[in-house]
Formats: structure tokens, sequence, C-alpha cells
């Protein structure tokens, strides 16, 4: 199980129904249908990356239609540094379009570096490599991240494979996105908190790099006192500060907040298109709906407030810790007003936790049917949000509700 950060946690009981042990995996519906799921997905995960792979271009310098993936707005910032160009040119839309389209990118399609500076410290090694070589390199690199994560937060091999094969992650990987890493570093982290606080902190402070993400974090901490993991966090995320300051000069930071308000206020007067239809969270969810600005923030700020509550008290109990783990983890997604579906394969994990739970103890009505709609939200998600429903963080309140009406059960 979840290494539980509380050692007064409940622990994992033997499998005591029918079809819970190894040799009874395939007894009951359920698991036939569980089993089926993951093995089909597993399936299109092949298929789909020998599909990739081969449609890029390893002899031309020109990228094609490669430039299609989000890797690309990540593999052209790091190269207009190994190119000489300034740091702070990075948020500047106008120079990095036209470096971009250098490389041969299209006159159409966006890829800003809306990142702080400090991932450019992770990134930077790849504008190196040339582009399919760089792409395929991180997509394996932070996926073997995900994965020893999963493996020090107890899942099991099959449960690796599931999460690794889930649609979520297929679709964090078809970009080149950095949604491995950042659910590695979460996952580490809550997994290191309560035998490696200092590790463990230091994860949390890499995970800066992407902050929205970790808005919860310091909330389980505080929760359980883990002050070595704090003061650890904080230290890791001073010291990547001073180091892009010392290698790119302290107005890249100035650069970075000037952009992010402009670009903040891009993304709030979106009305339609891919930042709306790949959106994960409540406030988002309220522009798909069409509701006033002020309305959706409020909801926003509402259901961040009460996610919060929820884990500081699952975090404050004796419970099950697998539980606690996934009631986190969706309520990162819920917590965090800008997000989108390829950030989540941390959500991936939940599934597996509290199906792992509900192959054990039996299903709740519907859960299975939320399960699967969350498990499946990447295929047709984006459509629902293109036609004026909000699906994707209506199914994660449902999931998060899910787990906590289980929370109360064991209690």
């Amino acid at each position: 199980m979840f290494y539980s950060a509380d050692p007064r946690a409940v622990p994992e009981d033997k499998p005591t129904t029918p079809g819970a042990g190894p040799r009874g995996l395939l007894e009951r519906p359920s698991h036939l249908f569980c089993f089926a799921v993951v093995m089909l997905s597993a399936v299109y995960f092949v298929i789909h990356a020998s599909m990739y792979y081969s449609g890029l271009d390893f002899e031309s310098r020109n990228l094609g239609r490669s430039d299609l993936a989000d890797f690309f707005a990540f593999y052209s910032s790091a190269r207009l540094l190994w190119e000489g160009g300034a740091p702070w040119e990075l948020y500047d839309g106008a120079i990095l379009k036209a470096f971009q389209m250098s490389l041969g990118a299209g006159q159409e399609g966006l890829h800003p570096f809306n990142y702080p500076p400090t991932y450019l410290l992770i990134i930077w090694p790849f504008g190196g490599l040339t582009y399919p070589v760089a792409l395929i390199v991180w997509q394996l690199v932070t996926l073997a991240l995900f994965v020893l994560a999963l493996r020090t937060a107890g899942l099991r091999p099959f449960e690796i494979l599931a999460a690794v094969v889930a649609p979520v992650t297929i679709l964090n990987f078809s970009g080149g996105q950095n949604g491995c890493l950042t659910s590695a570093l979460l996952i580490g982290g809550l997994a290191l908190l309560s035998r490696r606080q200092a590790v463990a902190g230091g994860l949390f402070g890499l995970l800066t790099v992407k902050p929205h993400l970790g808005l919860l974090v310091p909330l389980v901490c505080l929760a359980e006192r883990r002050w070595l993991a704090i003061a650890s966090a904080a230290t890791v995320t001073g010291l990547l500060i001073a180091v892009t300051v010392v290698l790119f000069g302290a107005g890249i930071w100035q650069a970075y907040l000037d952009f992010l308000v402009g670009f903040q206020a891009q993304v709030q007067d979106q009305a339609a298109g891919a930042f709306l239809d790949y959106s994960a969270t409540v406030l988002m969810a309220g522009q798909i709906l069409g509701v006033p600005k002020a309305l959706a923030a409020g909801l926003q700020i509402a259901v961040s407030l009460g996610v919060a509550l929820a884990v500081w008290w699952a975090w404050r109990r004796p419970t099950d810790g697998d539980l606690r783990l996934a009631l986190l983890l969706i309520g990162v997604s819920l917590a965090t007003p800008f997000g989108f579906l390829y950030d989540l394969p941390f959500m991936a994990v939940a599934i597996v936790l509290v199906a792992r739970l509900a192959l054990r103890d039996g299903f709740m009505p519907y859960e299975i049917l939320c399960l699967a709609t969350v498990w499946m939200m990447p295929f047709f998600g984006n459509l629902a949000a293109a036609r004026g429903i909000p699906l994707a963080a209506l199914a994660h309140l449902i999931f998060f509700g899910f787990v906590l009406m289980r929370m109360r059960r064991a209690a």
C-alpha cells in the first residue's frame, strides 16, 4: 500500500473476499472489467507509441509538423539559449515565435514558454540534441521517473502498468508534456514524507517549477508537522532561484512576472479553443458554461477551500493511507485554477488506489461508472467541453465525493 505518513493509519488488510487474492483476480465481473480495460489501454499505448515514433523525421533539420507537440515549446526555448539568445527573450512572444519558425515551425500555432526560469535548469540540456532525440529522451526519462515514484509509493507491478498506460498518461506522453515529471515529484515526495523528510521536501521544492500543482502540499506538511520537509522544500526552492539569477541574471524574473500577468489574462479571456477544451478545473468549467468571470472565480475559491478542508481533515486522522493519497491527488486537480488533462497522470494513480480497495471490499453504487468515466476522460472530455459541458471538472468532483464517502465508511 501507499506508505502512510501517519503511524496511526489503518494498515491494509489482507484480501478476504472472493477474487481479491492474486489467484482470484478474474473471478468477478468487476475484476474482469478492470483487467480488460488495462490490457486494452496497454495495446493502445504500444500502437500509439509505435505510430508516433515512426512519424518523426530523424534526417532533416526541418521539423515538419513535429512542432505540433507541446514539447516543442520546451525544446525551442532550450535551443534558443544554446544558440546564444538572451534568457529574457523566452518571455517575448514575438522573438520566441520568430526563432521557432527558424527551426521549421509553421506560422500558425502558439508555443509560449510560460514556466518560471527555474524550469530552464531542467530542460536546458535537451537543447543540445536534435528534436526527435530530445523528445524521445524526455518522454522515456520522465516516464521512468513516474514509474520509480509509483514503486516508491508501494504500487504493485500490475497497478504501475495500469497507471502508465492510462489514457491521461498517454495524452501526456503524446504531447511530450511534463505531467509524468510533476506527478513523480508529487507522489514521490508524499511517499517519502514519513521516512525521509529532507528528500521529500527536496522533491516538493523541485515541484515549484509548476507551482500550482503543489498548492495542497504545504497543508499536508503542516497537518503532520513535517517541519524538516518544509525547511528542505524552502531551501531547494531558494537554491533554484539563486542559480537562475547567477546563470541568467535577475532580469529574467521580472520578464517572467510581466509575461505571467498577460498570459493569465489571455487564458481567462478564452471563450473557446484548446485552452478550454482540455481544461480540468472549476474556474475553466465556469468559462465553458459561460458564467460571469467573477462567479467562476468565486466557485473556484469555494471548491479550493472545501478541498483544502477535506484534505486537512483526512491527514489529521488515522485512516487508510491509500484513500488519503487518492483524496489528495484528486484534490490537486480541483484546488488549482489552471490545469489541463495532460497535467494529470497522477489522477490515474488515484483511480488505481480506489480500484484496489473496491476490488477488495466491493464497489459502491455507481462507483465503477465514476472510475471508468475519469479513466476515459482524455478521449471525450475535450469533445464535451467543446459542446459546452465541463465534464472533467464535474467527474473529478464526483470522484472526490466517492473517496470521502469511503473514508467515512472506513471510520
